[in-house]
């Protein structure tokens, strides 16, 4: 990495400070767990084992190459790995490759990556809805007739969100509408507001995103997003969380920098999610460069995680074979081996940020503790040696309290 590239990695004792108490602060709740024999009588000395086995704050990386590879056992370690250390995923709907000819749109590839994020508890979303790069523009689109335009681009919508519901209910609906032309001469409000009217639309359970570049590192591309944002919500545009790109490619974000600008997103009063983002290890493997790679992520992550307006956050690409712009920005390798930087994310997201309690209850019945929101599961055995297992979620709000009775 070159000294632009590293500026970035410095991080202030008070930055390091808030950091760590806003992760304890909002990544934990506390729990009470209450333990009753058949008669409703609390049964004291009960060992309580309490194992968290799914978050809530979702860990995601675009899953584009999903079955590319040249040969099954590739294809297979890529998904192992992807699923030990991710529970979120997103697919591709680029409109000019998804629909190559009008009318024939490919269902069956997303289909298979959905059925398989599915089986395997791996929330999904959908990128993207409407985009005017080249990606999101058909060959065949007649862009000199505006209102065809607008007809194909609304049927698309609706059409795709409604067929996916409850297999993809997540979707960045609008992508880069502040820095690309819009379609059918329409303006930038009215482009970026109804498709996510139309989304609504066809499924109300979603959860719809607008999703832009520049809102941490520019910041003339943060007030221009910021007041298309607030216009949206005080006419009722139904978006339900703001899309944050962090492509790296030009260099690193300042940490308390990034911090600033989630601070001020964080005023709309929606969640964010962090939808794209890049750090490079070199062009090529590079030990140097991995390791560098590695401690600025950890740090990235560590103060995306800690704020609380921050409800995800999305790596572009999981590998250094078929990454975008063909750089070294993978979690692993092009012969998928693991770089520093996945260790490093499995290290923080399956132990540092995952909860394991035990105890015993007493005299009333109760076992309590502090842990990261996700689900659980408890076993209880009690003196005696009888034993049972529940699951029970820990909330980010509500009182978290769960009675067992045995």
């Amino acid at each position: 990495m070159s000294e632009k590239q590293t500026a970035g990695t410095k991080l202030d004792k008070a930055t390091a400070v808030r950091i760590q108490r806003d992760i304890e602060k909002y990544r934990k709740s506390g729990a009470a767990i209450t333990v009753l024999d058949e008669k409703g009588r609390p049964v004291e000395g009960a060992l309580i084992n309490a194992e968290q086995v799914a978050h809530d704050f979702l860990f995601g990386c675009n899953i584009f190459v999903f079955d590319r590879f040249p040969t099954a056992e590739e294809n297979a370690k890529y998904k192992e790995l992807f699923k030990r250390l991710l529970n979120y995923a997103t697919l591709p709907f680029y409109w000019r490759g998804f629909e190559r000819e009008q009318g024939k749109p490919g269902y069956e590839r997303v289909d298979a990556m959905a059925e398989w994020c599915k089986e395997n508890g791996i929330t999904t979303k959908g990128h993207p809805l409407v985009w005017t790069y080249e990606a999101g523009v058909p060959t065949w689109l007649p862009e000199d007739k505006p209102d065809e335009v607008k007809r194909l681009m609304e049927a698309r919508v609706k059409e795709i969100v409604s067929r996916y519901k409850g297999l993809i209910d997540i979707w960045d609906v609008v992508n880069e509408s502040t820095h690309m032309r819009t379609f059918a001469n329409m303006s930038v409000f009215d482009y970026t507001s109804e498709p996510v009217r139309w989304a609504r639309g066809a499924n109300p359970q979603a959860l719809l995103l607008v999703n832009e570049y520049g809102a941490i590192e520019d910041p003339k591309s943060a007030e221009r997003y910021f007041k298309l944002l607030k216009e949206m919500k005080a006419a009722g545009v139904p978006f339900d969380a703001i899309g944050v790109q962090s492509h790296m490619h030009n260099g690193l974000f300042a940490i308390p920098d990034t911090l600033k600008a989630l601070d001020k997103l964080a005023e709309l009063g929606k969640p964010v999610h962090l939808t794209e983002t890049t750090v490079l290890s070199g062009k090529e493997t590079n030990p140097a460069d991995e390791r560098k790679q590695a401690e600025y992520v950890e740090q990235f992550y560590r103060a995306c995680f800690s704020h609380p307006s921050v409800r995800a956050i999305t790596w572009w690409d999981f590998s250094d074979a078929f990454a975008w712009q063909g750089v070294a920005a993978g979690f692993v390798r092009k012969d998928l081996s693991p770089k520093p930087v996945y260790l490093v994310l499995d290290r923080l997201i399956n132990k540092e940020w995952h909860t394991s309690a035990q105890g015993r209850t007493s005299s009333d019945g109760s076992f309590t503790f502090r842990g990261f929101h996700g689900n659980y599961r408890l076993t209880i055995t009690t003196p005696s040696g009888a034993s049972k297992t529940v699951e029970f979620h820990l909330a980010e709000e509500g009182k978290n309290q769960v009675e067992v009775k045995l």
